[in-house]
């Protein structure tokens, strides 16, 4: 195990910041968590992140990048408990979903939050919804087969870290009462997942402060910019 100071560069709304500080928490892991204004990235983060992009863990003085790559080395250096299926197969399809989440979920489910705060609704509002409820029809059909509570069955895993900050986000969407508030409902076993990750512990913890009135303002100022660009 590692012995370097851990340290978690953040924008403190980000999802995939989230991720890292869900698997942290997870394995109770110390560590210090260091915010940055993503609108004024200061030079020395520019250094360390190729992409520019959060998050990325400084273990020590050395870098690392991504919410993929940095939740499955905190799995390595910090095994119990262990966050990835022992059998390859299993951990292959567990990568899998995790890309499904960053390409296809991730995506539509902005796509849709910022539709709902921009247009009325109609032709352009259906299709974004659309796009998101056949993503979640997909993801319905895989997780359908492991009987829960999570994604792999009765264990906590990295593809649960990596969807806990999506249905977060999206369930704030639900509750403003601009639509889609069934979506989730037309996938049971999506749903039952969404709801027993917002009861675990570590997800719980890692809820930003004032989290769903915070999300709600950072939705209605991308909608605005985004009506004022139209």
């Amino acid at each position: 195990m590692m012995s370097e100071e851990l340290k978690l560069v953040s924008f403190e709304l980000c999802p995939y910041v989230e991720r890292s500080r869900i698997v942290l928490l997870e394995k109770k892991v110390p560590h210090r968590v260091e915010f940055i204004d993503l609108s004024n990235k200061p030079d020395w983060f520019l250094r360390i992140s190729p992409m520019g992009r959060v998050p990325v863990l400084l273990v020590g003085d050395r870098p690392v990048f991504e919410s993929m790559i940095i939740n499955e080395l905190i799995d390595e250096i910090h095994p119990d408990p262990p966050l990835m299926p022992k059998d390859p197969l299993a951990r292959a399809e567990v990568r899998g979903w995790i890309v499904y989440a960053n390409e296809v979920i991730i995506p539509a489910s902005h796509s849709a939050a910022l539709g709902l705060a921009t247009a009325e609704a109609g032709v352009a509002q259906d299709r974004l919804l659309a796009a998101l409820r056949e993503a979640l029809e997909k993801l319905e059909a895989q997780v359908s087969r492991t009987g829960g509570p999570f994604f792999a069955g009765s264990r906590f895993s990295l593809a649960d870290a990596a969807y806990a900050p999506f249905f977060r986000r999206w369930r704030v969407v639900e509750r403003s009462g601009r639509g889609g508030s069934a979506l989730l409902e037309r996938v049971p076993a999506v749903a039952a997942w969404a709801e027993a990750l917002a009861a675990h512990p570590s997800v719980r913890a890692a809820e930003p402060v004032a989290f769903a009135e915070r999300y709600k303002s950072l939705v209605e100022q991308r909608a605005t910019r985004a009506r004022a660009q139209a």
